[in-house]
């Protein structure tokens, strides 16, 4: 499999009314190239969830996602979100894909249903294209530094292990330049108070918005756009 991992894929833009209105998908960092260079065939597309009980919201993502690629010109034949009412299929429903989604969200949700459905083991052998949107490229690491976003996380593990594809250990929405997060929370500084402090002993991977990086089946790796080393304390650019 190829693996493109991101911190976001621009498939929407919120509304006033904080609806999801898909658009076409951009060539930011040349990741829509990449992609339609590798991809074989337009089948089957497959998001799976983050939290596989939230059936309304999966469906609700599927079809802006669906609607994304339909307007850049990549419309699958059939899309089909993987939650909790079909995920006895799961290893039929990824091994059929042409590319699978792993959908952004809350780390620990998201990691405890991969388990479930036995993620890792179907992947092993899957030879299409996997493109993991922030908590979904964190997870599909060796290593998940699990920081918070709002006080509800804290509780949480900070550290706890993903499905071993990937040596790096991703943090998303990070701008390395500023040393932020990309998405405030209004609590706490999610960069200094944690971000930063956990990479004391550990190097983590800062992912900014737009950034991506290729790991090819034969585990080259390519960081596509600016992607940070953050290092006991400091940042700098790979």
């Amino acid at each position: 499999m190829t693996l493109f991992l991101t911190s976001i894929l621009r498939t929407h833009f919120y509304g006033d009314d904080g609806e999801r209105i898909p658009v076409a998908l951009d060539d930011e960092n040349g990741i829509l190239s990449q992609i339609r260079k590798r991809l074989n065939r337009t089948e089957n597309l497959v998001l799976v969830a983050n939290d596989p009980a939230d059936a309304d919201d999966n469906d609700a993502k599927l079809s802006v996602i669906g609607e994304s690629f339909r307007l850049t010109g990549l419309d699958f034949d059939n899309y089909t979100v993987l939650d909790d009412r079909n995920k006895k299929s799961a290893h039929k429903i990824v091994s059929g894909a042409d590319i699978v989604i792993l959908s952004g969200g809350k780390c620990v949700c998201q990691n405890a249903f991969f388990a479930n459905i036995g993620l890792r083991s179907i992947l092993k052998n899957y030879d299409g294209i996997v493109i993991g949107i922030s908590a979904g490229s964190m997870n599909m690491c060796e290593t998940v530094a699990n920081f918070p976003e709002e006080p509800a996380d804290i509780p949480e593990p900070r550290w706890f292990s993903g499905m071993g594809f990937v040596d790096d250990i991703i943090i998303p929405h990070f701008d390395g330049s500023t040393e932020t997060y990309q998405f405030p929370c209004a609590d706490f500084d999610i960069a200094k108070d944690y971000i930063m402090p956990m990479s004391f002993g550990y190097e983590l991977t800062g992912l900014p918005n737009g950034a991506y990086i290729i790991v090819e089946s034969d585990g080259r790796k390519e960081y596509c756009g600016d992607v940070y080393s953050i290092y006991n304390g400091k940042s700098t650019k790979r």
